[in-house]
């Protein structure tokens, strides 16, 4: 039969698909071989890969919310947002996991640098030595440890061996030791800040204590009395006088019409025989408006941002709470026959007056310790400056004294909540449970990807071929390229063109096939092991 006639073209232009299967079917060997070699390839690989089980356990980050400002807040440390806390986790999580005092210590504690099966044979020619091995167990340890996200905030740490209950046993103590380390850690850190801090707090006290008595020195040695005493120096003066004033202008101002319209209005409900001086003496209220006076005068010399004063004006309002009940208690037992709305009235104006004379006497001695500092710094300048420094230097210290001791505090408190269930945790939600299946290989997996690359090899050889072949096919092919009438044909004649074409086209073949082996070769047993 005449070759030209085997596939008679459509008389119709445009897309032909019968012409398109037909070509297709004409090459269907190079589909046809790639497809089976490949899938055979994947179903090889299935065969002969040696089945590997992984064993995981899951742990979970724990972060609980404190309202107290004494303890630290996680989530300046790891974000408020899931994505942050999950991310510097796994940072945290993974930079334990693989580190190299973690993994030589699991290889020591579990004796893997000694195991045969887990180290490999020596070189040749060389003995296994002790560095060399445990180097060895520590790299495999290493590299068949995975850390993979399992939701928010959690994780799994698990082993990947071809043996499932060295898997198992592996993932169970790598699980619990993980725990435990990073427990460890986190109480580390904080222990070791508390400890530097405390060995600073003794410093500084012994330097408080050396700055106290050489005060106490200059002052003894001076023989003043006075300035034993005298509180004022010249670093406080600005700010004592400064705070004297504001209280001298409510003293003469906003509590002297408060008291003045309370005690218009309590004079008709007590009558005349009402006698203050009996709340003012009297033993328990006169201690509290002591202890009240002492601290308000320690206040005047102190700047609202100093260290202590919001300590210090809280122990003044519980104070005046205490002497307001006081005061109550005294007046419901002298007027039980006023309403109570009366009595309020009444208590209050004895409360505001006895407030106004402790404010008195603190003003009184701020005024006269301010004029004896003035008095003195004007008659021994030389004195003056040499106590002002010293006066400097122990406010200094103390201060230091009081910020160390305060960090200290916090960071034992931070301590203790880190051996708690309070901030930042990591715990096991998940126990390690036994493989009972491989995870590689993957049939399903391999079976699609060897589909997958079969067709496209295949599909992909015969459309090289149709685009590169330059052939006629048919003799209106041959006419419309020549513009010349075919008039007749020859048979095929067999001769050493021939046959060197055919040996080139079997060399061709042998050349794809061996291609198409070492296509399917690359991605069934290097590819594929590193996606999984």
């Amino acid at each position: 039969m005449d070759p030209f006639l085997d596939e008679p073209q459509s008389e119709e232009g445009g897309f032909d698909p019968r012409a398109l299967i037909r070509m297709f079917l004409r090459r269907k060997w190079l589909f046809i071989i790639p497809f089976i070699l490949c899938f055979s390839m994947a179903i090889l690989v299935i065969k002969i890969m040696t089945p590997i089980y992984f064993s995981a356990g899951q742990v979970q980050i724990v972060m609980r919310d404190t309202e107290t400002r004494l303890l630290n807040d996680a989530s300046q440390q790891y974000g408020r947002y899931e994505r942050e806390i999950d991310q510097k986790a796994r940072q945290e999580i993974d930079l334990l996991l693989t580190s190299p005092d973690f993994l030589e210590n699991v290889v020591r504690d579990l004796q893997l640098h000694v195991d045969p099966t887990w180290v490999g044979p020596p070189p040749p020619g060389q003995n296994m030595s002790e560095s060399m091995a445990l180097g060895r167990a520590t790299k495999k340890l290493k590299d068949r440890l995975r850390l993979e996200p399992d939701g928010s905030r959690l994780f799994l740490i698990g082993i990947r061996d071809t043996n499932p209950q060295r898997a198992h046993n592996l993932a169970v103590y790598v699980v619990d030791k993980f725990v435990e380390e990073f427990r460890a850690n986190q109480v580390a850190f904080r222990t070791s800040t508390r400890d530097f801090l405390q060995g600073q707090l003794e410093e500084y006290r012994s330097e408080l204590e050396d700055a106290e008595n050489e005060l106490s020195t200059f002052l003894a040695n001076m023989a003043s009395e006075t300035l034993v005493n005298l509180s004022i120096n010249a670093g406080n003066l600005s700010v004592a006088e400064e705070n004297l004033a504001l209280l001298s202008s409510r003293y003469n101002g906003q509590d002297l019409t408060e008291v003045s319209r309370l005690e218009q209005q309590t004079k008709p409900l007590v009558g005349a025989s009402f006698n203050l001086n009996r709340y003012v003496t009297d033993a328990s209220v006169s201690a509290i408006a002591k202890e009240m006076g002492d601290l308000a005068f320690d206040q005047l010399m102190m700047s609202p941002d100093a260290i202590g004063f919001r300590d210090m004006q809280t122990r003044l309002g519980l104070l005046r709470v205490r002497l307001n009940s006081k005061i109550e208690q005294l007046t419901a037992a002298d007027f039980p026959h006023l309403s109570f709305m009366d009595r309020n009235q009444v208590s209050q104006y004895i409360y505001l007056s006895v407030f106004r004379n402790s404010s008195r006497s603190v003003i009184d001695k701020m005024n006269r310790q301010i004029a004896e500092f003035r008095s003195f710094a004007t008659r021994q300048p030389a004195q003056s400056a040499r106590l002002s420094e010293l006066q400097s230097d122990v406010e200094r210290s103390r201060n230091l004294v009081q910020t160390i001791e305060g960090e200290v505090t916090q960071q034992t408190m931070n301590l203790e909540a880190s051996m708690s269930e309070i901030g930042f945790q990591v715990k096991i939600r998940k126990k390690v449970a036994f493989p009972l299946y491989p995870i590689e290989p993957n049939k399903l997996k391999l079976l699609m990807m060897g589909f997958v690359l079969s067709v496209g090899l295949g599909g992909g050889l015969v459309v090289l071929a149709i685009f590169m072949d330059r052939t006629f096919t048919a003799v209106d092919d041959i006419e419309k390229a020549l513009g010349l009438t075919v008039i007749g044909t020859l048979p095929v004649i067999v001769d050493d063109h021939f046959e060197r074409t055919k040996k080139r086209r079997i060399l061709r073949w042998v050349t794809i096939i061996v291609g198409i082996i070492a296509v399917s070769a690359v991605g069934f047993l290097v590819i594929y092991p590193r996606l999984s």
